[in-house]
């Protein structure tokens, strides 16, 4: 079960996720449902549309899991997801 503190261990591809706060003032406030994720980006559905987002340019996430909502810095994210776990 993916919870706040496990959450860099899995993939967020399905979870609610909004950019509290960004390099690019344009991303502040975006949310949607990941629906994928790759090294430097994750895409986000927001009503009839898909943005991509920089890892890098996120610097605080909202990800809303089963468990409860955790906030996290796209750069701790910053690599392909199933090699995350060999990073950290």
């Amino acid at each position: 079960m993916i919870t706040p503190n496990n959450i860099l261990y899995h993939e967020i591809v399905g979870l609610q996720t909004e950019i509290i706060s960004s390099t690019n003032p344009a991303l502040v406030g975006l949310r949607g449902v990941a629906v994928l994720e790759t090294r430097n980006t994750i895409q986000l559905r927001s009503g009839q549309s898909i943005k991509t987002v920089p890892k890098s340019a996120a610097t605080k996430m909202k990800i809303s899991t089963p468990a409860g909502a955790c906030f996290i810095s796209g750069s701790s994210m910053i690599a392909k997801p199933e090699n995350r776990v060999s990073k950290l």
